[in-house]
């Protein structure tokens, strides 16, 4: 019976298919963002994390004021453009998540760091950026959607963040050397 099974389980083993797109991509459709697929989305790197803990959560809106950061229940019931993906923060480097679009288009996203894996922000502890990488303050913590929207083509498009958190009395990254003493770089 043995004899039987190793050639069997040498078969399925070479042809199998992974599962992800790679270690270096994350979400559900990684897949999405190789070469190749053929699919409408966005590989957004999101980098400058203070730690390395909790989660982060990608959200993409249209990219016009009135509907830029509006409630997620709202949009999705009247048919606009709302994705979400959360991902465990990865234990180095850069987190590049791939996020589906739903085809050539203007939108705005946000990066959002929970050290907790809590979804309601707290200015205190987490961390946000959005695209295009606008200044943020705690009096200005809602960007205009002008200032991160961007226009996507068909096929992968890629965009870079850097995560902000609270310093002091303002909102901004954390400074490189800071991010590489603690090893967070």
């Amino acid at each position: 019976m043995m004899k039987k099974l190793i050639p069997l389980v040498a078969l399925m083993a070479a042809t199998a298919t992974p599962a992800l797109a790679g270690p270096d991509i994350l979400g559900p459709d990684a897949a999405a963002c190789l070469p190749g697929s053929g699919r409408d989305a966005v590989l957004l790197t999101v980098d400058g994390f203070k730690n390395r803990d909790g989660t982060l959560r990608i959200e993409l809106w249209p990219g016009n004021d009135q509907d830029f950061m509006r409630n997620h229940h709202e949009l999705v019931a009247e048919g606009k453009a709302y994705q979400r993906v959360t991902v465990p923060v990865p234990k180095t480097g850069v987190a590049k998540v791939c996020v589906l679009i739903p085809g050539p288009g203007t939108y705005a996203m946000g990066a959002f760091h929970s050290p907790t894996g809590v979804r309601k922000f707290n200015y205190r502890d987490d961390g946000a950026t959005f695209t295009r990488n606008p200044r943020v303050s705690i009096l200005k913590t809602k960007p205009k959607a002008s200032e991160v929207a961007m226009r996507f083509n068909s096929g992968l498009s890629e965009s870079n963040v850097t995560m902000n958190y609270l310093r002091g009395l303002g909102f901004g990254p954390i400074p490189k050397e800071e991010l590489q003493s603690a090893g967070n770089r």
